[in-house]
């Protein structure tokens, strides 16, 4: 895409603005490429040093000038960060400096568009609408033809879901309306960004009626492929502490800064499925939620005290924190059913059943007043007798950093879950420090499972019936 398409002076008509202004470096050509080639939702980034913050602003003024081309104009588009302070730093001092005056105006305070960047008229009149995240109910009633935002992850899921409500342009086709959000590993939104982009794990929404998970990629960049980056630059990389380095340098998403267990080795921690031997004492552990997901384990002990997870059920939509609102009659129903599947008989094993405080006090009733039975008495009905487990959030952290742990290459942690446990495997490597408590998850986060399992860890010394021992190099998956 050359200047002389968009009419401007003679001198600068052989000018490239994909080379020559933007001056995109080889993964970012790449990004635009995908984007050109009818992708909708571009994830690009993952590492520190990739030019990510450069690549947006400069991509939302591709996207203005292209849609010029193409007989839009007036097109608004909308540069986002978490906050303002974010947005300042990391886009307004930027673009201040970048963006050539001929180009278009810089407003500090529109009368329309307040804090924006509007194209002089011979490139289209389009306007990137600078926002921040705070509150996104605040543009309920905006419309923009894209939306970039940097560092995705600092934003929830909901965020997302709300800003897509926000993507369209009249006359626009839908797949040309675009949304491209930048990120490094690690944040409150780590896990949802990573099951969309990276797993490539999308809920029903998503794929019915109309099929969105063709279109989204990602677009890996890491400081290698940013030749402006100087010495300084790569001694602070590889300098870093190694869960750091691993995250920023090589935008590896299963460490991540702000991570809780940082412990967590999948080659190390998921092992093959595995059916407990006849005679085992069988744990089951349960996190009670109804808007939010419920969460369901099943464990036994092997002979060196280690905690087995070989069965779990994980009560959502396919959305992240968005729960399946069963009752307590229905999960009960389900647990029966599915023990039944798995050849629970209480001639082959004993069952122990530990649950959260909150399912031993009455609750609510959903469908109008007054209160329910607990989640206990409900659940006895069905011959399903539960036990308290250990609420202490502190001791809860300590207990499970230590089961997590690797003592040796040739050892299996003493926290191990098999492969059929994938919202195990999906949400404790996502878990982030609570913002004002390192020591402690944020409870914003996706965290359900690991109140649950927690029960378990909690025991203060989980019993078993039958010896069975694990040997490290046949049980990893």
């Amino acid at each position: 895409m050359s200047f002389d398409e968009w009419n401007v002076d003679k001198e600068e008509e052989d000018l490239n603005f994909d080379l020559d202004m933007a001056k995109f470096l080889p993964k970012q050509q790449e990004a635009v490429a995908s984007l050109d080639a009818g992708n909708k939702y571009l994830l690009y980034g993952g590492a520190l040093g990739g030019g990510k913050s450069r690549f947006l602003r400069w991509y939302a003024l591709r996207f203005l000038i292209s849609c010029h081309i193409r007989g839009f104009n007036n097109v608004n588009v909308m540069l986002a960060c978490e906050d303002y302070p974010s947005l300042k730093d990391r886009q307004l001092q930027k673009i201040a400096l970048e963006f050539p005056p001929w180009l278009g105006k810089n407003y500090t305070d529109h009368k329309d568009y307040g804090r924006c960047f509007i194209l002089n008229e011979t490139f289209g009149s389009g306007v990137i609408c600078f926002r921040n995240l705070d509150d996104p109910s605040k543009y309920a009633s905006a419309e923009f033809a894209a939306i970039l935002v940097d560092e995705i992850t600092k934003n929830d899921f909901d965020t997302f879901n709300f800003l897509r409500t926000r993507l369209r342009w009249v006359g626009m086709d839908d797949l040309d309306c675009k949304f491209i959000g930048a990120t490094n590993p690690g944040g409150p939104g780590h896990s949802w960004v990573k099951q969309l982009w990276i797993d490539q794990d999308f809920p029903r929404e998503f794929i019915e009626p109309y099929d969105y998970s063709q279109v989204f990629d990602f677009v890996p960049s890491k400081a290698e492929d940013n030749p402006y980056l100087d010495r300084n630059y790569w001694n602070m990389l590889y300098t870093l502490p190694e869960r750091m380095r691993k995250a920023f340098k090589d935008g590896d998403w299963d460490l991540f800064v702000g991570q809780v267990f940082s412990e967590w080795r999948s080659a190390y921690h998921i092992i093959d499925p595995i059916t407990p031997p006849e005679g085992s004492l069988v744990y089951m552990t349960f996190d009670w939620g109804f808007g939010a997901p419920f969460s369901l384990g099943w464990w036994f002990v092997d002979n060196d005290e280690r905690l087995i997870r070989f069965k779990e059920w994980y009560g959502w939509t396919g959305q992240p924190n968005v729960g399946i609102r069963m009752s307590d009659s229905e999960i009960a129903e389900g647990i029966l059913k599915r023990e039944a599947r798995w050849g629970f008989k209480e001639n082959k094993y004993s069952m122990m059943r530990l649950a959260g405080p909150d399912c031993f006090s009455k609750r609510p009733n959903y469908q109008g007043g007054g209160q329910s039975p607990s989640t206990k008495d409900v659940w006895k009905e069905y011959g399903i007798f539960i036990k308290p487990g250990d609420p202490d959030r502190k001791a809860k952290v300590k207990n499970f950093h230590e089961k997590l742990r690797i003592r040796d290459n040739e050892t299996l942690p003493m926290l191990v879950v098999t492969s059929e446990c994938k919202h195990f495997i999906r949400t404790i490597p996502s878990l982030v420090q609570e913002e004002n408590d390192i020591e402690d998850v944020d409870t914003d986060s996706e965290d359900h499972v690991y109140d649950e399992a927690c029960h378990i860890v909690q025991e203060k010394s989980p019993k078993k019936k039958q010896k069975i021992g694990l040997d490290p190099e046949s049980m990893c998956a």
